[in-house]
């Protein structure tokens, strides 16, 4: 039986229509035992009768691939959508396969049948329960029984290859959400509820004297951006007995507020986080890498990002694409930029959908260390200072993966490791010993596990991002434009599409470091094709 869907013999828009197919036997891949694609069933709105065409009739191998067989036993239920895409392989058996079926729908839903005629009309019929019984000896005729309620032209839309692999990831994106739970670690229930959500939570935590402790013991180090970026934060510092005076003070300004709204957590890093003035000195979206083992089953290292000074859009307030802990489930190994990561490719095409979030000194934006996070340039007259408190569940176990040195990056080492790790390697040593061939010392013989990542389209990701809820960031955007030079430069709103997209793949190809400063235009930077919509749309009808 090839991949079909049932016909359609409801009003889909409010009822949905189902089998309950029930083997007789043991059913297996040997005899043909049911194949599914789940999900299919929301793929597509299209109507289906046997006189008219698939909508996925121009993906059958991409089908293929996703079909799951449902082996059984006697007497069990496949219970299905008549939406659903299903088939089953041949029965190679010495016996017959045989199986019970019940179609069923909700009581209050009428009946119905679509015939398209020879004049390319869709005829919708009334039916009643006796009409299928009948029509099995007319399959792809004019029904001879029903009652004739409307004609109209029906023009079939059909699925193309791309936005069915985006189906597929909405799919899974849906059911990764639904499947999401994590050990409490926030003692109010909404808090939770919000962060198990978007994947981020603010609230206010630090009272203007504790602010200002932190901020005199900042100024008091003198501390120096070592590695030139215009953004850094301590805990990359040289000098690491200072780094563990850093984190020492942090802690104690910073947990016992934390315990106010927190449960059963430790921390394990902190750090002073500057972003310098500096015009051009976008942070692109990524992640942080993976610090505690156990993800998938809700585990969660977890950064309390506490501003010391106000933030908003013109000092680079940090901003996160909602809910985009929950898209990948995958590790993500240091050092960091030589280790290829699901966002290599996307860090700046995403960019315009960042959700902003402009908070007051003393504030915490606390956010899972999968989400996406990344902020605009500092264009203010004054640091963006903040402080960093890395925390997690209490029964989390610290870990840290690091990308195997032998040129492949298909494999990672995995270490079991405590929360002075991060005192003794960062990412600039960490990236060191990767050039060098040299592996981490005093932590035991490492775990090697495979490294691979989800490898989405920016159509793919963009979709996925706009599912979860995040909008397209119109006052950034134009904020960054005016910044670059771009509003003037009507001429480059005027060039053809094409020539965008193909210089986005172009700029997205080259390796991009976390913190990137150079002279190339925001939108030779940052533009994929929406974004050059998006702004022609308001230079044009301004």
């Amino acid at each position: 039986m090839p991949i079909n869907q049932d016909w359609t013999v409801v009003d889909e828009t409010q009822f949905d229509s189902i089998t309950i197919w029930v083997p007789l036997q043991d059913v297996d891949a040997k005899n043909g035992a049911i194949q599914v694609i789940p999900g299919s069933h929301n793929f597509s709105s299209a109507l289906r009768s046997p006189s008219m065409q698939s909508p996925f009739k121009n993906v059958g191998a991409e089908m293929r691939n996703d079909l799951q067989l449902l082996p059984m036993k006697a007497g069990y239920a496949f219970i299905f959508s008549h939406a659903l895409l299903h088939a089953s392989p041949a029965n190679n058996s010495a016996t017959p396969r045989l199986a019970a079926t019940f179609g069923l729908i909700d009581a209050k839903a009428q009946l119905q049948f679509y015939h398209q005629n020879e004049n390319g009309e869709t005829e919708k019929y009334l039916v009643d329960e006796n009409f299928f019984q009948n029509y099995n000896t007319q399959i792809g005729q004019r029904p001879q029984s029903g009652m004739l309620q409307e004609k109209f032209i029906y023009k079939q839309k059909y699925v193309a290859a791309s936005e069915y692999k985006a189906m597929q990831q909405q799919f899974q994106h849906r059911k990764t959400m639904s499947n999401f739970k994590m050990p409490p670690i926030f003692q109010e229930e909404e808090k939770q509820k919000f962060f198990e959500r978007e994947g981020y939570v603010v609230y206010p935590l630090l009272n203007e004297s504790e602010v200002l402790d932190l901020k005199n013991y900042y100024e008091a180090l003198n501390l120096k951006d070592e590695n030139g970026l215009g953004f850094h934060v301590s805990m990359d510092q040289k000098d690491k007995e200072m780094c563990r005076n850093i984190r020492a003070k942090i802690w104690g300004v910073a947990l016992p507020k934390l315990s106010e709204h927190l449960k059963d957590f430790k921390p394990f890093v902190a750090s002073y986080v500057v972003k310098e003035i500096n015009p051009k000195g976008v942070v692109p979206a990524h992640q942080d890498w993976s610090f505690v083992d156990r993800e998938e089953e809700g585990f969660a290292s977890i950064t309390c990002w506490i501003t010391l000074v106000d933030t908003n859009l013109d000092n680079g307030c940090m901003g996160v694409i909602r809910g985009s802990h929950q898209f990948m489930q995958n590790k993500r190994p240091s050092p960091s930029t030589q280790t290829p990561v699901p966002l290599s490719s996307h860090m700046f095409s995403i960019f315009p959908y960042l959700h902003t979030i402009e908070m007051k000194a003393g504030e915490v934006l606390m956010f899972d260390n999968r989400t996406f996070h990344a902020s605009p340039p500092n264009t203010s007259d004054g640091l963006r200072l903040a402080v960093g408190v890395g925390v997690t569940q209490k029964d989390a176990q610290f870990v840290h993966y690091h990308t195997k040195p032998d040129g492949t990056f298909k494999t990672m080492l995995r270490y079991n490791v405590d929360e002075d790790f991060y005192l003794k390697y960062e990412n600039a040593t960490l990236s060191r010993m990767f050039s060098e061939g040299k592996l981490i010392e005093g932590y035991g013989e490492p775990v090697e596990e495979w490294y691979s990542f989800p490898d989405y389209t920016v159509d793919e990701l963009i979709e996925m991002i706009k599912a979860a809820g995040n909008e397209y960031n119109i006052p950034m955007t134009e904020k960054l434009a005016k910044l670059f030079g771009y509003i003037n430069a009507r001429q480059t709103v005027e060039q053809k599409q094409e020539d965008v997209v193909e210089e986005v793949k172009r700029e997205e190809e080259k390796p991009t470091p976390l913190v990137w400063n150079d002279q190339r235009s925001f939108f030779q930077k940052y533009t994929p094709l929406n974004i050059a919509r998006e702004i022609k749309k308001k230079l044009t009808t301004a």
